[in-house]
């Protein structure tokens, strides 16, 4: 396979500007496969990822945003939607009643219940091409950037 197209002139490229691109392009097609897969089962991307963090107790929105990387205003819609199917409920928080938790209702626990396998199935298709052993560093890897780049102020990054 060749290089992205979107990567500079050879004489520009560093491991790290390349690595950053692939990095990019591979997140890119994963999240158009997901939005593909998830076409069907009539959700969008986001919709999947909040059933999958909320559970029955209730997970604070805060939460929730603060692992999809986004701010909770942007979740809001997106759980209302999902209330609307009847997937979620949000609900104050007993120990502090300014917070929103989203519970995941029985019928949200049964449609992850039928997506999972199909979606897990889709993921290690798409990761076929890498060994057990280089799912694991690879995993490693990503994660260890992720660490450094969440130890970091974002203004030196």
């Amino acid at each position: 396979m060749s290089l992205p197209s979107e990567l500079p002139s050879p004489e520009l490229l560093t491991p790290e500007l390349e690595a950053y691109t692939l990095i990019r392009q591979i997140s890119s097609m994963m999240e158009t496969y997901n939005r593909y897969d998830l076409r069907s089962e009539a959700l969008t991307v986001p919709q999947f990822m909040i059933l999958t963090y909320a559970n029955a107790q209730g997970v604070p929105l805060s939460e929730i945003s603060s692992r999809m990387l986004c701010d909770n205003s942007n979740l809001t819609g997106i759980v209302d939607r999902l209330i609307s199917k009847g997937f979620v409920e949000r609900r104050p928080d007993p120990q502090d009643r300014r917070v929103s938790l989203i519970c995941l209702t029985e019928a949200g626990a049964e449609k992850l219940r039928h997506i999972r396998p199909r979606h897990h199935a889709g993921v290690h298709r798409r990761m076929r091409t890498l060994s057990q052993p280089q799912v694991q560093e690879l995993r490693n890897l990503l994660q260890q950037l992720f660490t450094g780049l969440q130890e970091v102020p974002p203004d030196t990054v």
